[in-house]
């Protein structure tokens, strides 16, 4: 057998190749995979939105179907379109009705006695939601009524589906996908 020197030994490429790949392997596995995750997940918003659109495009009619309330109603249309695409069970809907389009996210209006421009105890204020307590959301809950802007928030907890990932992303693993349609109810009653 014919010794090597120390250098000829250095620079010897003999399977440097598959150490090379055994470094990077890992890391472009993970890539990969996560690009997939981050994909599906997209996808899954896109479906949100469209099937939230579709709900809020119904509700706003005041169509209600035989035999359901109106609330029914638009959930049944938001897990027709969703079905076979999500875990419909795992879809929550919220649905908040204003009066002007600019009342949406604004807090009900208050005397501010003090003058530090937030609303405290005691202070006056007018309970336009009339649930009986001051709001930073003048929201209602509920479809609303004709003329009314409703805003539709439709949820879905997406899971990540492969362990590794679901240990570095989310919250435990869960992202909780939101869609939002704003549209003002048409003239139904």
């Amino acid at each position: 057998m014919k010794k090597r020197s120390f250098l000829s030994f250095w620079s010897a490429s003999d399977g440097a190749s598959a150490v090379e790949f055994a470094l990077i392997a890992p890391v472009l596995l993970l890539m990969t995979i996560g690009i997939i995750e981050i994909s599906l997940m997209m996808l899954t918003q896109n479906i949100m939105e469209s099937v939230t659109f579709t709900a809020s495009r119904l509700g706003k009619t005041g169509y209600v179907e035989a035999g359901i309330t109106r609330e029914e109603t638009i959930i049944q249309a938001l897990h027709d379109a969703a079905d076979g695409l999500l875990d419909t069970t795992k879809i929550t809907v919220d649905t908040q009705s204003y009066n002007e389009f600019g009342d949406v996210g604004s807090p009900e209006p208050f005397v501010d006695a003090n003058g530090n421009g937030i609303h405290d105890d005691g202070e006056n204020y007018t309970d336009v939601n009339a649930n009986g307590q001051y709001d930073t959301d003048m929201g209602a809950a509920g479809e609303g009524n004709a003329g009314q802007v409703v805003v539709y928030i439709v949820t879905y907890p997406w899971s990540v589906s492969t362990p590794l990932l679901s240990s570095l992303m989310g919250d435990h693993g869960v992202f909780s996908l939101t869609a939002r349609a704003v549209v003002k109810n048409e003239p139904f009653e």
